[in-house]
């Protein structure tokens, strides 16, 4: 076991500089390094293999790569030191899971490790995280009443909500919490379904369930990293859909919930303070080792007076805006009443851009069908990534 009580991830390095970058995670706490076997298997969670640099023979590359599948059946991770020319290229010839240009921080290093167990042991349910650098963006707006539009379509959704120190889930949906996130990590014993379905809450009224952020700010030191992966893989395993609320620090929580996530949703408002944090939060997401095909820009309060229009958006962040929201003078009514918008105003013109989008990122949801359907499409649905 790691030394915060996670297990440990079971890594096989091979390759021709395994020993070089073994020696730079030889102190990480979270990692063991398996042996190859001879003449056997290995029981690991991710395979490494290290190349001095990313110019190898293609011939030469694949045997190599072969003689790793024949140990293990753990994804593959091709890292190499040096320049990152052919590296991507080499890497979707032999399957790899990733790559990774060498040297990286530890944390960037970890990171990749996780994700790429975390997508083997990857279960049933989709899990879309709602990010902003930046507070004040309707970054938990969003989140809710995503989660409140999948619910309304039969999806079984739960909104957790990883803000710790000052998340409001709970009160824009009229949910007075019976327990909490922290809660729920101080309780004994493992974590399984039944013990989170005992310690979610929910609103009838339109089916949704959310699992709170701590009451006070001290207690989110109740939830450390090993019990937020016990919550959130169970949360994945019992629902269809996992809508993830998050606050606006690149913290563990935040990392956690990366390397769980099958979209990110990244908010931001039409000004340039909030563009800023963004561009900002884009760059290192890319750090990271996140797949930027799985981040989309969600622009909020589209047509706002003084609003940066969404051309400028998309060349101050370098990248297209996947979602418009628009502003509607709908929200700030439904937010006073404790409301999702999708269930106090269902027909308004950001209650439809939240069903055209769960549309597009929940399974099972349909986007709205009505006369001016086409008319959303163009407007609040998108251009490709880039």
């Amino acid at each position: 076991m790691a030394s915060n009580g996670t297990p440990k991830l079971r890594i096989l390095l091979s390759g021709e500089a395994a020993a070089r970058l073994s020696g730079s995670l030889a102190g990480a706490p979270a990692l063991t390094f398996v042996e190859a076997p001879e003449g056997g298997r290995a029981a690991v969670d991710v395979a490494l293999h290290v190349l001095h640099s990313s110019h190898q023979h293609d011939d030469q590359l694949s045997n190599e790569v072969d003689g790793v599948r024949a140990i293990t059946d753990a994804p593959l991770i091709l890292a190499a030191y040096g320049e990152p020319n052919g590296i991507s290229e080499a890497g979707l010839r032999v399957g790899a899971a990733d790559v990774l240009v060498l040297p990286q921080p530890e944390e960037t290093l970890l990171f990749a490790l996780r994700k790429a167990a975390r997508v083997a042991a990857r279960t049933t349910g989709k899990v879309i995280t709602v990010f902003s650098p930046k507070g004040g963006t309707g970054k938990t707006v969003l989140a809710t009443n995503l989660a409140a539009a999948a619910s309304q379509a039969g999806v079984e959704t739960l909104l957790v909500d990883c803000d710790l120190q000052f998340g409001d889930s709970a009160l824009t949906t009229s949910i007075r919490p019976r327990a909490t996130i922290a809660d729920l990590a101080a309780a004994q014993g493992r974590i399984d379904r039944e013990k989170l379905l005992a310690f979610v809450s929910r609103n009838d009224e339109c089916g949704l369930t959310v699992l709170p952020a701590p009451l006070r700010p001290e207690e989110a030191d109740a939830v450390g990293r090993a019990e937020l992966e016990a919550i959130l893989d169970t949360a994945r395993s019992s629902y269809d859909a996992v809508v993830i609320d998050t606050g606006p620090l690149f913290d563990a929580a935040l990392l956690t919930a990366l390397e769980r996530t099958d979209e990110l949703l990244l908010v931001c408002n039409p000004e340039i303070t909030s563009l800023k944090n963004v561009r900002i939060g884009l760059d290192t997401i890319d750090r990271l080792g996140f797949d930027r095909e799985r981040v989309s820009v969600v622009a909020n309060r589209i047509g706002a007076p003084g609003a940066v229009s969404r051309t400028d958006i998309e060349q101050a962040l370098g990248t297209d805006v996947r979602y418009e929201l628009p502003d509607d003078p709908a929200v700030p009514t439904a937010i006073n009443r404790a409301l999702p918008v999708v269930l106090a105003d269902p027909r308004c013109r950001f209650s439809q851009a939240v069903q055209a989008l769960a549309g597009q990122v929940v399974p099972g949801v349909r986007g709205e069908t009505n006369e001016n359907e086409e008319a959303g499409k163009r407007r609040f649905l998108t251009r490709g990534r880039r």
